[in-house]
């Protein structure tokens, strides 16, 4: 099974690393201490329970994140 906190954390990392963004700032303007979201990006804490996981995965779903104002439904409509 994909691992969606994997997928997750590398979707955040690669809009942060797109948007010339480093943690130190991240931190900052999310008002969460820079130790916490190192944890976050790391997968340290803040994971998707694997309840959840094999939920989603059994209806053939995922959690997925994409940039804001998405129209999601585009995304279903091309099999995701």
């Amino acid at each position: 099974m994909n691992n969606m906190n994997d997928t997750i954390r590398q979707t955040v990392k690669n809009r942060m690393k797109a948007r010339d963004l480093t943690q130190r700032e991240l931190a900052k303007r999310t008002d969460m201490h820079e130790t916490n979201l190192a944890r976050l990006l790391a997968g340290r804490s803040g994971k998707i329970n694997e309840g959840w996981q094999r939920v989603l995965s059994e209806l053939g779903l995922e959690l997925v994140a994409v940039p804001k104002g998405t129209d999601v439904s585009k995304l279903e409509e091309k099999g995701r």
